[in-house]
């Protein structure tokens, strides 16, 4: 690799599977010092075998999240890149939906991004600026059925982006959303064992220009840039990895 993030005091949350290992993985390969939280301990072998740092966090629990930020800050002596990248799906409709999980969802989904950050934010602040990434999701500029909750999130964080953005820039911060589309994690593929598996494939897969699923290495191709100082002129935007889907 290029060493495009050479030395950059990184943070992930969920960074232990999906996307966000994928993330976590080309980040260490281009010279980030690396911290992922992840809410399953089974997963810190694979992190810790790429070199990075673990620790087991709920990224729903504001306590914890605080407490990780401030012990990973003076671990590594400050932070550079942030990437709230926690969060998981849940489908039901708005009847089938509790009011229970919708707070569940939301607090690991749109507060989980905002304690993170806000913990973050003087740390970044100290170091002369940074980059905050928020894992969003091309359904932020879309919707989905039975993604009640999900999809609520999703525009939540543009608009959470956007205003730190404006707020921080003379700080030296950027923040950025990275909304994928349709990815082949084990999530997505969880999800096809199902009768209809072919049937639903073709569906995601005809959502993209290339009819087909995006690569989990796409998406973190995209969290270089927007980490790295390649991109010191971006801030406030959402950088769209979905093949396409949303231009239609």
């Amino acid at each position: 690799m290029t060493g495009r993030l050479e030395g950059k005091r990184t943070l992930i949350t969920g960074g232990g599977s999906g996307i966000n290992f994928a993330i976590a993985k080309r980040f260490i390969e281009e010279g980030a010092i690396v911290s992922v939280a992840d809410l399953n301990p089974e997963r810190a072998q694979a992190v810790e075998a790429l070199g990075g740092r673990f620790a087991v966090v709920d990224a729903g629990d504001v306590a914890g999240v605080e407490a990780w930020v401030a012990a990973e800050a003076e671990a590594l002596g400050g932070l550079d890149v942030i990437v709230a990248g926690a969060g998981y799906e849940l489908v039901a409709n708005a009847l089938e939906l509790t009011v229970e999980q919708w707070d569940a969802h939301m607090a690991v989904m749109l507060r989980g991004p905002f304690v993170l950050f806000k913990a973050a934010i003087p740390h970044l602040i100290a170091a002369g600026g940074g980059s905050l990434i928020g894992l969003g999701s091309n359904l932020a500029f879309a919707g989905l059925n039975n993604f009640t909750s999900y999809v609520p999130a999703k525009h939540g964080l543009i608009g959470l982006m956007r205003v730190l953005a404006m707020d921080f820039a003379k700080d030296g911060i950027r923040a950025n959303a990275l909304c994928p589309g349709v990815i082949d994690t084990p999530l997505v593929r969880r999800q096809l064992d199902v009768p209809n598996a072919d049937e639903l494939l073709a569906l995601w897969k005809s959502g993209s220009f290339f009819n087909r699923l995006g690569k989990p290495e796409e998406v973190a191709a995209g969290a270089v840039f927007l980490a790295s100082d390649e991109s010191s002129f971006v801030t406030g935007s959402a950088l769209m990895v979905d093949g396409g889907y949303t231009a239609q």
